[in-house]
């Protein structure tokens, strides 16, 4: 699952990068249906990124997801505002494909992030049982 987030995100964060030509308007800078924005592009590239690191890394994996979860959490509602007042300046730009997106991934890493910890918490206790 942890692979899958990171995959996502790190190609749309790539692929923004491509889609960001000065000249287009507001809102035309998309890769499918999700916007592409130089901060959101950063965003996704990064989280993309570490949830790599994340995977092959599996006690990175409780980490990855809380800090998924709540960086998630808040851009959801960010971009829930954000579309629902539709003002311009917005750096960021989200529309609603994005924060379906983001709140998928909030409600996956949430998912992800009690598992692991409490397969982790588990892990623990039988270790101290053994002792």
């Amino acid at each position: 699952m942890v692979l899958l987030i990171a995959l996502v995100h790190l190609v749309l964060g790539v692929l923004g990068f491509f889609f960001l030509p000065e000249a287009n308007e507001v809102g035309e800078n998309t890769v499918w249906i999700f916007s592409a924005t130089g901060m959101l592009d950063v965003i996704r590239t990064v989280i993309g990124v570490l949830g790599l690191v994340a995977a092959f890394k599996p006690s990175a994996i409780p980490a990855y997801s809380w800090l998924v979860f709540v960086a998630f959490t808040g851009l959801t509602a960010f971009g829930v505002l954000s579309a629902g007042t539709d003002s311009a300046g917005d750096a960021v730009n989200l529309n609603w494909a994005d924060n379906v997106l983001h709140g998928v991934t909030a409600f996956l890493a949430l998912v992800v992030g009690v598992a692991s910890t409490r397969v982790s918490r588990r892990k623990q206790s039988k270790t101290r049982e053994n002792v």
